[in-house]
């Protein structure tokens, strides 16, 4: 990874994160064009945002937005209250189907850092000020911590976390239903449907 803000900063490099999860350059990542790309066994899912890094940047500090996005942080907060979305924050396409021999890669396109979280169910993200907003609880997800640079933070921002011009792939999602949540931004979605092969007949 490499800065986190929010009030945060962890700085490091590609690594393994956790038995099912890396996080690399987006120009590593494999998969098709568009939003729903296939490559091989890879599925992407496209994490994006449109962050203005003028506005962004000054009330929340240097580097939160590296993009070229057009949505102040007043016009940010302004949709968010009006609608509990903002427009340009999202994870592309919302729903994904994938066979069980095949997995998921999340790029992120946008300008901030970004989480790209397996959870029980869908809820508030962890940062307050934003659940807030949305009359949200934070899913118990956010509950982990681990201590980065002398700060506790949640665990997920750094299991699940990517940067801007990053990815985090996903490895070996059992068949089934599984949902994957921004928790900064908890608005964005996607639900993954894992579906066994079918054994063949002679």
């Amino acid at each position: 990874m490499g800065k986190l803000r929010i009030g945060l900063c962890i700085s490091g490099t590609a690594v393994v994160l956790a038995s099912n999860v890396v996080v690399s350059d987006v120009a590593g990542a494999h998969g098709g064009g568009g939003d729903e790309g296939r490559g091989g066994d890879v599925r992407r899912v496209r994490v994006t945002d449109d962050c203005d890094p003028a506005s962004f940047n000054a009330a929340f500090g240097p580097g939160t937005c590296v993009g070229a996005g057009t949505t102040t942080v007043a016009s940010f907060i302004g949709q968010l209250t009006a609608t509990r979305t903002v427009a340009g924050w999202a994870f592309r396409p919302a729903r994904v189907r994938l066979d069980d021999d095949e997995r998921i890669v999340a790029v992120n396109t946008g300008g901030e850092f970004h989480t790209f979280t397996e959870v029980a169910k869908f809820g508030g993200g962890c940062i307050k000020g934003l659940n807030d907003i949305l009359g949200l609880t934070p899913v118990p997800e956010c509950t982990p911590t681990v201590t980065v640079g002398g700060r506790t933070v949640p665990a997920a921002f750094v299991t699940s976390g990517i940067d801007a011009g990053h990815n985090l792939h996903v490895h070996v999602l059992d068949p089934g239903t599984h949902r994957f949540e921004c928790l900064i931004h908890p608005w964005m979605r996607t639900v993954v449907r894992v579906e066994a092969d079918e054994p063949e007949h002679d």
